[in-house]
């Protein structure tokens, strides 16, 4: 596949998946096809220091789906086959009807149940053609045969077969989505056995020499997914929303202890973070030991790099969103560094190591404490207080003819609590009389906060004293008041109430945050938020409503308790059980997102380096929101619809062409080269030795990139248009690689159900 092909189609399907959405479409089935050999180009010129290729592709395509493909995606009529041994005779029962199975279970202990061995059709569809059974009244035993001369041979010949009509209905044909299935003559108890594993035929074989193997029968519709098969599908949902990525050891521990008991299990794991002892250089300018002005290879260079920019900052964030024990509580304070935003973007101060790590790191703590402890960590927060201005906001001076700052009150009620109207519970807007939202505010109030959030500045540097002073700016403790520069005036804040005239910088604070926090919109405002980050862009208002219910009452009075709150959002009926056919329902995987679901999915080794320059790629360039707005719009909708979805307000062709090229170049391109400079480097590389071990059959290799991207889950359309390009592939790499760039790049993967 060439680099221009791979472009060719990511715009394809960058067309196909915004047009789907905009549709409100359920999975798509089909995609067109692309086939090459690759002319050795990079196909990726977002990527810096990629690794050289070492292979090259031979053909990979999605290819079209033909009418009996798409026939055969549709809703069936689908029944498990299930087996019995009877022990008295030693043959085999298989029946379809589960009044019949019920009844053997009932009545006839010697039957032992082997469960759902295969899915077959209760009614005829195309292609298919009925299994028809006969009861042998000599032996007991049964026996099913879609040859209809051998029907006819035995409805004729011998009268101790009694005809039982259609057991069920079966294929003749090979396909992507059916196993074929196997019949074995037992030449001591004259009868049949049958079997859809091919393990098991393998042994049956190896083992057993009176069993005289007759070839496939027939083909069933797939495998019976088994008791557990829903249980763990469920299990991968909570994972994939709950942390950067799932993985067969994290889904593992969610099926094996149940949904509550896992996010209790990670609601109790400390903070990762980022660790003071790393983030250590407490200084925003260069010295001696700490210069660009020295060699690369030298540890002041290194100690620059590392401290006086956010390139490791950003290299940790990858390393705790991959490997990180904590995943729910990165995942949560990921999602409040998007409510409560303090970019890189402002200046150099904001572009310093350890003044983006003591933010990053306090919303990681506060990520499952109570939201009014919150608010008030995030508003005296040096990083918050510069970024938005609080620091060394003064009260009005009128002989120079200032008046307070107003950015950090304006912006603390508008994104940080409670919005620009009044909310119901569910989230949805109350409306006056004449069917208008009513505001949550007005100027006068935004005007009160400011003045209520006078005399603060940045604490002294260790060992030195406070000063207002905009050339003091050390952001390693809170900020501390300046009682000179406090407005000591009474103050109006919502609904009405007052703050009265002498309070301390302190009282008026904590009484002004107080305030914001009591107000019923908190809960449905940030509620919302927090599910669109984690399970959908589009709740219910029911959801919302079940959300902020928490959020006003934890069940033991609390208001706020965060921890409650994200337990309540992925322990939610429409978080859990089986996800929601609505085409509304589901979150499109934000730039991060997406590169994290692979890595951790392929199981890919990184340290981090440069996975910022991916996602910029993408459209999110890591701790540099473009404004404190985020990355994208909270309320972005699709066009043409009512479907919200956030990340899809950054997603156009060229960012679907670099999600393509990142895969591509994990695949194909050895992934990102390890910086020269770093002691330790690994870089980021994909193994594909356990995947290419399974690519010899395309069945398998499909159902392991299934169960590890998709939960098992996979829309059969997909699965038909990957198989399709899988068979026409002798190479094993070739078609490993193909099978997982197909899959983690079609829009059902990128968009989280």
């Amino acid at each position: 596949m060439t680099a221009f092909r791979v472009a060719c189609w990511a715009v394809g399907i960058a067309a196909w998946l915004l047009l789907s959405f905009a549709a409100g479409a359920g999975p798509v089935e089909s995609a067109g096809a692309a086939r090459s050999d690759r002319d050795g180009e990079a196909s990726s010129s977002l990527l810096r220091r990629l690794k050289p290729a070492t292979a090259t592709p031979s053909r990979s395509a999605l290819t079209p789906l033909g009418p009996e493909r798409r026939a055969s995606a549709k809703a069936l009529d689908l029944a498990d086959v299930y087996r019995f041994f009877n022990r008295a005779t030693g043959v085999h029962f298989y029946t379809a009807d589960a009044a019949e199975r019920a009844h053997v279970l009932a009545t006839w202990p010697h039957f032992a149940d082997e469960g759902a061995v295969w899915r077959a059709l209760r009614t005829a569809d195309a292609g298919t053609v009925p299994v028809w059974r006969f009861f042998n009244r000599d032996t007991g035993a049964h026996f099913y045969t879609t040859d209809a001369t051998e029907r006819q041979r035995i409805l004729v010949t011998w009268p101790q077969f009694a005809d039982e009509g259609a057991a069920f209905h079966a294929y003749l044909s090979d396909a992507f989505d059916r196993a074929p299935v196997h019949r074995f003559y037992n030449t001591q108890t004259r009868t049949h056995f049958y079997t859809a594993q091919d393990d098991e035929r393998d042994y049956v074989q190896r083992t057993f020499p009176q069993f005289a193997y007759e070839g496939v029968a027939y083909y069933a519709v797939g495998l019976a997914a088994g008791a557990g098969a829903a249980a763990k599908r469920d299990a991968f949902r909570l994972v994939d929303q709950a942390t950067f990525g799932a993985t067969p050891a994290d889904v593992d521990r969610a099926l094996a202890i149940g949904a509550p008991a896992w996010v209790d299990e990670q609601l109790a794991q400390p903070a990762s973070g980022y660790p003071a002892s790393t983030f250590w250089y407490e200084s925003l300018y260069e010295s001696d030991n700490c210069t660009f002005g020295s060699a690369n290879a030298s540890a002041a260079y290194r100690c620059a790099v590392d401290q006086l920019t956010l390139t490791k900052l950003r290299s940790r964030f990858f390393t705790n969103a991959l490997q990180a024990p904590d995943q729910l509580r990165q995942r949560v304070a990921w999602a409040l560094s998007q409510i409560f935003v303090v970019s890189g973007m402002k200046d150099p101060d904001m572009e310093t190591a350890y003044v983006q790590a003591r933010w990053h790191h306090a919303l990681a703590e506060q990520a499952f404490g109570n939201f009014e402890g919150l608010l008030h960590a995030i508003t005296m927060s040096p990083a918050m207080g510069h970024y938005l201005d609080m620091a060394d906001n003064a009260k009005a001076d009128p002989a120079e003819g200032t008046e307070p700052n107003e950015n950090f009150a304006r912006e603390l009620l508008q994104l940080f609590s409670i919005g620009v109207v009044e909310l119901k519970r569910d989230g949805t807007p109350l409306l006056d009389a004449q069917s208008q939202p009513v505001p949550t505010y007005g100027q006068s109030e935004v005007r009160a906060f400011a003045r209520a959030l006078t005399g603060w500045t940045y604490a002294p540097y260790p060992g030195g004293a406070a000063k207002h002073e905009e050339d003091q700016r050390y952001y390693g403790s809170p900020m501390v008041a300046v009682a000179s520069q406090h407005d000591t005036a009474a103050k109006r804040l919502l609904r009405g109430i007052s703050l009265p005239a002498g309070q301390t910088a302190d009282a008026d604070l904590r009484a002004a945050l107080r305030n914001v926090f009591l107000h019923p919109n908190v809960g449905p405002f940030i509620g919302r938020q927090l599910i669109r980050h984690l399970v959908t862009g589009s709740p219910s208002p029911a959801y919302v409503d079940r959300v902020a219910a928490v959020f006003d009452d934890d069940g033991a009075g609390m208001r706020g308790n965060l921890k409650a709150v994200v337990r309540a959002i992925l322990l939610d009926p429409e978080a859990r059980g089986a996800p929601d056919a609505n085409a509304r329902y589901g979150r499109f995987r934000e730039p991060a997102l997406y590169v994290t679901a692979f890595l951790r999915g392929v199981g890919a080794a990184s340290d981090g380096y440069r996975l910022d320059e991916v996602t910029k790629a993408m459209g999110q360039n890591v701790f540099y929101a473009p404004s404190v707005f985020n990355y994208f719009p909270a309320e972005y909708r699709i066009p043409g619809t009512d479907v919200v979805a956030p990340p899809m307000g950054i997603h156009n062709t060229n960012t679907v062409l670099a999600r393509s090229n990142f895969v591509y170049a994990m695949l194909w391109e050895d992934g990102i080269w390890p910086d020269e400079d770093i002691a330790g480097a690994i870089g980021t590389t994909v193994a594909l030795a356990p995947w290419v071990a399974l690519a010899a059959d395309s069945r398998k290799l499909l159902a392991a990139i299934d169960d590890r991207f998709y939960g098992g889950a996979m829309p059969p359309g997909v699965k038909a248009a990957i198989y399709d390009a899988l068979v026409q592939i002798d190479d094993a790499q070739e078609r490993a690689r193909t099978a997982l760039f197909l899959a983690t790049t079609a829009f059902q993967f990128q968009v989280g159900r």
